[in-house]
């Protein structure tokens, strides 16, 4: 978090600095202070920081990857599958281990892609339940959701 502030205070002294302060001007400084502390990042400690932003751009990369795959899926089984085809289901999602925040990020990544949505968190924040428009194996949607999302979640989380 040291390293956020540093990039943040060199964000602000650029931004002041500046002929015409805009937000612009502010993106620039932070640019320019995320490639300083990249560059000097065993001087400053800034390891942790850097590993963390890039796995928050995977992370971003990766669900609009998934988002997009999720839509043309549901385009597929709306155009082309019958629907005596579809398994709709209701399915638990264990979740143990987790932070609130991340248990809250990735049920909202959920319920973002089409097909699927997040129907209910208990209050212990250790199950998800998701209904899903097909489920036909349950096991296999949890083995994706650990895989691809829970993944990408947990490497910019901690």
């Amino acid at each position: 978090m040291k390293s956020f502030g540093v990039n943040l205070l060199i964000a602000v002294i650029w931004l002041l600095l500046s002929a015409e302060p805009s937000v612009i001007a502010f993106a620039m400084g932070f640019l320019l202070g995320f490639v300083l502390l990249a560059v000097f990042q065993r001087v400053l400690g800034s390891r942790d920081y850097m590993r963390r932003v890039f796995a928050l751009g995977r992370f971003l990369l990766v669900f609009a990857w998934e988002f997009l795959a999720a839509n043309a899926n549901v385009v597929w089984v709306v155009l082309f599958r019958s629907k005596e085809s579809l398994h709709p289901n209701f399915i638990t999602y264990d979740v143990t281990g987790l932070k609130p925040f991340e248990v809250l990020l990735l049920s909202y990544c959920i319920s973002l892609t089409p097909g699927s949505t997040t129907v209910q968190v208990t209050d212990d924040f250790r199950t998800l339940v998701l209904h899903t428009l097909d489920a036909d194996n349950p096991s296999a949607v949890r083995a994706r959701l650990d895989r691809v999302l829970k993944r990408s979640i947990l490497s910019f989380t901690r």
